[in-house]
């Protein structure tokens, strides 16, 4: 009973799409101002051996993924097209950084274009963004739906994570499915998900799992930081 309860008050209110990206985008205001940030990790890419690699995020809208065997993908962004220009090889792996990196990377933008630059990634995707949101499950947790029903898997959409405002999860036209996962973990500096994951049809297509996270600071951490100049 006292679960009914609990899920009719958050059925009471669901804000806009317009409301949770502008939440979304005032999570910059959590990194300070930090220009880059490199997470270490592993890469897995379909039936090949998982490799280590280093995730280079440049603020805004910047992408380096770089690993054993001579792996060398980049994403140059704009806020009006957020995926850019990639370069390397194709396959999972270039997918996943491209399709991650406009949710990685918005920090170092103003509060009105780190909006516009969420919302151009989520059209891009091909999702309907004058649709009403949803409220949903990832997990254990709570997330908003927005380009589609809750229980709609068919049609593009994003998930927004209910308790932090970080993007959860993008279902794209083409069947991939991206995966933001593990936020709050101490490898990945709150700030960023420690898992990464790409889904292609159904089927695992590319993870990235963080293991360490360099250049990471917190704006209160600056403001400690310059005290001491």
């Amino acid at each position: 009973m006292k679960a009914f309860f609990v899920m009719a008050a958050l059925l009471a209110y669901i804000p806009s799409p317009a409301s949770l990206l502008k939440r979304a985008a005032g999570r910059t205001m959590s990194l300070g101002k930090t220009r880059e940030v490199t997470l270490s990790g592993t890469l897995s890419v379909r039936a090949e051996a998982t490799r280590p690699a280093q995730l280079v995020l440049r603020f805004p809208l910047s992408c380096k993924l770089e690993g054993d065997g001579g792996l060398s993908l980049s994403v140059h962004g704009t806020p009006d097209r957020p995926a850019g220009t990639a370069e390397g090889t194709t396959g999972p792996a270039l997918q996943l950084l491209q399709l991650a990196c406009p949710f990685l990377t918005y920090r170092g933008l103003p509060p009105d274009a780190a909006e516009g630059a969420l919302r151009a990634a989520v059209v891009a995707s091909g999702a309907d963004m004058t649709a009403a949101s949803a409220l949903g499950r990832f997990g254990d947790r709570f997330v908003y739906v927005l380009g589609a029903g809750a229980r709609d898997l068919t049609r593009p959409q994003l998930w927004i994570y209910k308790d932090n405002n970080a993007p959860a999860r993008l279902l794209a036209q083409g069947g991939a499915d991206l995966r933001l996962l593990e936020y709050g973990s101490p490898a990945a500096a709150d700030y960023f998900p420690r898992v990464m994951e790409l889904w292609l049809s159904g089927q695992p297509g590319a993870r990235f799992e963080v293991l360490e996270t360099k250049g990471a600071k917190g704006a209160g951490e600056e403001e400690e930081d310059d005290s001491r100049e």
